[in-house]
């Protein structure tokens, strides 16, 4: 299929079904929060925004190599000696300096799911959502942030063919141009509030501990400590 391609239009229950009877997305990505999506979230469950960014979230930070100044982009002379030794075992050579980007994402959980290619005819286990429930079906569904909602109609040029595994982008398509844009919009200014100020001065109660990435491969643990180390306030 391409992007161009004409597709039937569904209606919800066919949509859901599709979905219901797949919930890959769930079982293949961290789920990103910023922070009105987490109070969000926290006021559906019920709870306080502290105990959910303390319970059902954790850090992720992932690295890239970058050479010339910008938003995020710090010395390796930040770098605290763990994060520092992992990436020289990583590279062999630390380059000078990384675009550091510091993320929220949703806790995963080892669970016993359906198998989206067997359908509902085999289970298995996989590292999941934790809100993914045993049915495929989403605990915090009216709740849920916008990469849920966009996925997998999130309007980036050539996604289509990224999302081999997923029936409803097979079978019909959406313009979520406008819902895309302004959740980019709201990314870039997350991160570039980040830069400005600092993690702390968004995140109130953020997580404190994760992992963190070199590219997209995880490579180790990382602290908040740490995080704050590598991105000081400029």
């Amino acid at each position: 299929m391409t992007i161009g391609a004409k597709f039937p239009k569904l209606t919800k229950n066919e949509e859901a079904n599709i979905c219901l009877s797949c919930g890959e997305c769930c079982k293949r990505y961290w789920i990103t929060v910023l922070p009105e999506e987490a109070k969000k979230i926290a006021r559906f469950r019920g709870v306080q925004i502290k105990d959910f960014l303390e319970n059902d979230c954790i850090l992720n930070v992932k690295l890239f190599t970058k050479t010339t100044p910008g938003v995020l982009t710090f010395p390796s002379t930040f770098l605290p000696k763990p994060i520092y030794d992992v990436l020289k075992k990583e590279m062999n050579i630390v380059p000078e300096s990384f675009f550091i980007v510091p993320q929220v994402v949703l806790k995963r959980n080892e669970k016993t799911v359906f198998n989206f290619n067997e359908k509902k005819t085999k289970k298995e286990i996989r590292n999941a959502c934790l809100y993914l429930m045993a049915e495929n079906a989403c605990e915090i569904y009216p709740a849920r942030p916008a990469p849920c909602r966009l996925f997998p109609f999130i309007a980036m040029p050539d996604y289509r063919e990224q999302y081999p595994f997923c029936g409803l982008y097979q079978r019909t398509s959406k313009d979520f141009s406008i819902e895309s844009k302004i959740y980019y919009g709201l990314v870039q200014q997350y991160f570039k509030t980040v830069d400005e100020k600092s993690f702390s001065s968004i995140w109130r109660y953020p997580p404190t501990n994760g992992f963190i990435f070199l590219g997209e491969k995880q490579i180790g643990k990382i602290t908040l400590s740490e995080l704050i180390q590598m991105t000081p306030k400029k």
